[in-house]
C-alpha cells in the first residue's frame, strides 16, 4: 500500500503573525533613529505561519533581508519556560542561530537541510545574514511557553 497525505502549504493554512520593525525596537542600538524611521514607516521584519499537530506545532519563520543602521534583521527571539528542545531547519537563505544560557553564547550559522538543536533552557534567535528571505521551519512542543522578555547578549552587524 502506498500511502501519501499532503496538507498543503504551512503558508496558507497555519496561524500567520507579523513583526515589524516597531515590534523589535528594543532589539536594535540606535534607539534615537528609530523613533525617527518608525514616525515614516514601519516596515516588516518577518513573519510566522504555526500550524498545530498536538501536541507537536510547526513553525515557519520568513525573515526578511535587510538591516537597521547596520543591524541585521533578526528575530525577536525566546526562551522557553516550559524546559522544552526546539528543533530548527534552514529551508531558504542564509543566516545565523544564536543561543545563550547565563554565560554561555553561541552563533551557529545554519546550513540548508540541517537540523539544529536547540538545548531546553536556552534563549534563541535567528538573523538574516543574506540578501534573500530566510525561512526557517521549527518544531517544537505546543506547551513550550515561549518568554519574549530576553536580553540578548550580542548583536549582529554586516
Amino acid at each position: 500500500m502506498n500511502y501519501k497525505k499532503t496538507i498543503g502549504k504551512i503558508e496558507e493554512y497555519g496561524e500567520k503573525k507579523t513583526r515589524k520593525l516597531s515590534d523589535l525596537k528594543d532589539n536594535f542600538k540606535d534607539k534615537k533613529e528609530l523613533r525617527e524611521i518608525l514616525e515614516k514607516r514601519n516596515p516588516v521584519i518577518y513573519e510566522t505561519f504555526t500550524k498545530s499537530f498536538s501536541p507537536i506545532n510547526l513553525t515557519l519563520t520568513v525573515v526578511n533581508p535587510g538591516d537597521f543602521h547596520g543591524e541585521f534583521y533578526l528575530t525577536k527571539g525566546h526562551v522557553h519556560k516550559k524546559k522544552t528542545p526546539e528543533f530548527y531547519v534552514l529551508l531558504e537563505g542564509s543566516g545565523n542561530l544564536f543561543i545563550q544560557k547565563g554565560i554561555i553564547i553561541k552563533t551557529i550559522e545554519m546550513k540548508k537541510g540541517e537540523i539544529a538543536l536547540i538545548p531546553q533552557g536556552y534563549a534563541h534567535r535567528i538573523i538574516n545574514t543574506g540578501k534573500n528571505k530566510l525561512k526557517v521551519l521549527s518544531i517544537y512542543h505546543e506547551n513550550s511557553m515561549p518568554d519574549y522578555n530576553v536580553k540578548f547578549k550580542r548583536r549582529f552587524f554586516r
